[in-house]
């Protein structure tokens, strides 16, 4: 082992002299304050055992902790080191306080994620300010804000909704008119395609209520027209008892059921029914991210025979998941749709936005599991919906305050609470 002790005005220009004496590998054995200045002890090619027991008696105890100590006349005057063998190069990268200094890129981490905390901060007030000042100005639209984002609609179809009812300030109601405005805005097909007849096929993912959904536009048209002129058809091959659960509704209805298990068979097996003036296809439920969906809507694409699709949308699903089912089942060019269980739905707000969004026409709606007493053409139904939307928002937990608003609706402003205003002025 090598030892050798540097006399310096001050601890940085010692630790230099070690440096360039002993390089990179030195090791600091002890440090004494002279009245010119330090004297420091450095080594080089030592082993640990015996630096520690030469030097447990040179260093009181109470020094031996590891810690830099900057204190006497220079900043850098003096400092303690434990047994923890360390290289010269980390002291003098140390800073004035004498810790050791932090890598570049977790400081450039830190220091990242303080700057993102400071601009959300300032985001987050700037915008409260802005809605404070636009509340004042506009109270109409701030109101207006408020009841729609209670219903659950989406920030898109709140936009999309105010900026299509003109003049606010000339409404007659900021309440029952927007609520009006709403249930003409939710597209909607003109006529009852099933008493029309034809050929239609439901799609929609698992658990959406398809099969139940059929027999119920099935007996609506039995109960107009002969039972015999209806067919019922399922490509379902994978969910167990799929054809012998709508076989129970056929046998109920006093329909015949058959199965069709791809393109070939089906487009057969259509051709073959030409005579009937009502088809119902049900086919197999599959979630939207499921890799097995497009081969079952490939079986209705290469069917060449013509055909309505229907979607059925589950209205107690949330509105990014019925916004995942519209994309999803695209591929088919559905000509309308079937909104089921909104008996089970917890707010109603999320179809409504996904229909408006989209554009696709509602066809029906289904309120629960009687057939066919629970299925309704929907055209006449747009303002029951709007009403049970917002018989659901008030029995909601959700807040009406409108402190929330200025995070999701930042086009719009929020306003103070307003008195409540009866639920059944829109029916």
């Amino acid at each position: 082992m090598k030892m050798k002790r540097f006399k310096a005005t001050n601890m940085r220009t010692a630790l230099a002299q070690i440096h360039d004496e002993f390089g990179d590998d030195a090791v600091i054995l002890e440090t004494t304050n002279l009245e010119q200045g330090v004297e420091v002890s450095a080594a080089i090619d030592y082993e640990s055992t015996d630096f520690t027991q030469s030097t447990t008696s040179a260093i009181p105890a109470t020094d031996i902790g590891g810690s830099i100590d900057y204190s006497a006349g220079d900043d850098e005057s003096c400092f303690t080191l434990g047994t923890e063998k360390r290289p010269v190069e980390r002291y003098l990268s140390a800073g004035q306080n004498g810790s050791t200094s932090e890598p570049s890129d977790k400081r450039m981490q830190r220091m990242g994620e303080e700057v993102r905390s400071i601009r959300y901060l300032l985001e987050e007030q700037l915008s409260r300010l802005i809605w404070d000042e636009k509340a004042r100005r506009t109270p109409e639209s701030a109101s207006i804000t408020r009841n729609f984002s209670r219903l659950g609609l989406t920030e898109e179809v709140v936009t999309q909704l105010i900026g299509g009812m003109g003049d606010l300030r000339q409404l007659d109601n900021m309440w029952t008119t927007p609520l009006t405005h709403l249930a003409r805005s939710i597209p909607m097909r003109n006529k009852d395609m099933v008493f029309e007849g034809g050929t239609f096929a439901i799609v929609g993912p698992t658990g959406v209520g398809k099969t139940t959904t059929i027999a119920k536009l099935a007996a609506r048209y039995a109960l107009r027209n002969n039972p015999k002129d209806i067919a019922l058809v399922t490509t379902d091959s994978f969910r167990v008892a799929a054809r012998e659960q709508l076989e129970t509704f056929g046998q109920i209805i006093g329909t015949p059921v058959y199965q069709a298990n791809d393109s070939k068979e089906l487009g057969d097996l259509l051709h073959s029914l030409i005579n009937k003036k009502l088809v119902l296809i049900d086919t197999a439920g599959m979630g939207q991210n499921d890799v097995r969906l497009a081969g079952q809507l490939g079986c209705l694409l290469g069917a060449e025979v013509e055909m309505e699709v229907l979607l059925a949308l589950p209205a107690n699903a949330q509105t990014r998941a019925i916004e995942g089912i519209l994309d999803a089942f695209k591929i088919v060019q559905p000509s309308g749709c079937i909104l089921t269980k909104t008996d089970e739905a917890g707010s109603l707000g999320g179809s409504l936005s996904a229909l408006i969004r989209s554009g696709l026409p509602l066809a029906y709606v289904t309120n629960g599991q009687r057939v066919p007493e629970d299925l309704h053409f929907a055209r006449p139904r747009s303002t029951w919906l709007v009403k049970a939307a917002v018989e659901l928002m008030d029995h909601s937990s959700t807040t009406s305050n409108g402190e929330f608003l200025p995070d999701y609706f930042p086009e719009h402003i929020t306003a103070p609470k307003t008195k409540e205003i009866n639920i059944h002025a829109c029916a």
